[in-house]
């Protein structure tokens, strides 16, 4: 079973790299990636990974007031190559965890065996800022640990793994309109939406053998100069400002699952490091001094 990740980016470059080579440690087989309009590196990179076959890149800039999400999310489900079986749909900020599994496939052909089953919903874990004010190095895994309990009602939010031959389009950044088959939630079971808050917003916050680990807001440099500069991608007229960090800096209870497996993104991240330094400098018209830069703060 083939397992893409599909996202939309935006100057993403300091836990790009990161988020990467942690979804490829724990299985994942490519990625493909629309840029919307980076100017740190990220678009660089992205360029430097697809010369690798890593990554495909989608060049998605915003047109006019129109926001580029869900119409990035449509070509991608467009062009996707035919021999994927799976694309997860999520953010350059939310990590794919499996919770029974050391890899992300098995659990996944648990579910997906069942030919009815065209996509599955995976609720939010939320993560705060670990008290930290200021951006430190290290990798986005070991400086957040600490998360909102399940109860939290942001969890019941959830991003989806689905079948790209079986999906139309989607309703939102979380909820995909399928042309046929089951939606289900983690347990295998039909999923129940919420009765007020609908599409892309499940009845019960179920955590079982895979969830979404979102790193909702890092320290509040990070947000400010992220998340809050960057806005929504998918809903008009959204800032995320103070009162989205103070609602998201949730740091109830300590969680080390994905932290343990920050040796093995940091040796993956090191061997992508030597075969993107390896590549013909006078094939990148912009130089190499970002990686070299990023990469002594990624590695630390």
């Amino acid at each position: 079973m083939k397992l893409f990740i599909a996202a939309i980016v935006k100057n993403e470059l300091d836990a790009l790299l990161e988020w990467i080579a942690y979804h490829r440690v724990l299985g994942v087989n490519g990625f493909i990636i629309a840029d919307n309009g980076s100017n740190d590196g990220t678009r660089e990179l992205l360029g430097s990974l697809a010369k690798l076959g890593i990554v495909t890149v989608i060049d998605y800039p915003t047109v006019g007031a129109q926001k580029p999400q869900l119409p990035a999310y449509e070509k991608i489900l467009r062009t996707c190559p035919r021999d994927v079986d799976l694309l997860a749909f999520i953010d350059a900020d939310e990590f794919l965890l499996p919770l029974e599994q050391e890899q992300l496939i098995p659990t996944l052909q648990g579910w997906f065996a069942d030919d009815s089953v065209s996509a599955v919903a995976l609720n939010w874990s939320n993560f705060g800022s670990n008290g930290e004010t200021f951006a430190n190095e290290g990798l986005v895994i070991e400086r957040f640990t600490k998360r909102a309990p399940q109860t939290f009602n942001v969890n019941h939010n959830f991003k989806s793994i689905v079948r790209p031959a079986r999906t139309e389009r989607f309703f939102n950044p979380h909820y995909a309109n399928l042309c046929y088959g089951r939606y289900i939630d983690v347990q295998g079971n039909d999923l129940v939406l919420h009765p007020k808050h609908g599409n892309g917003v499940s009845a019960e916050v179920i955590w079982n053998g895979i969830r979404v680990n979102h790193y909702a807001v890092k320290s509040l440099e990070e947000f400010l100069l992220g998340k809050h500069l960057r806005g929504s991608a998918a809903t008009v007229n959204r800032v995320k400002h103070k009162a989205y960090f103070k609602a998201h800096d949730r740091n109830d209870e300590t969680c080390l699952l994905a932290a343990a497996l920050a040796p093995r993104v940091k040796a993956e991240m090191a061997a992508l490091g030597e075969r993107l330094a390896a590549l013909p400098v006078d094939e990148e018209p912009s130089g190499r001094s970002w990686l070299s830069t990023k990469m002594k703060n990624w590695m630390g």
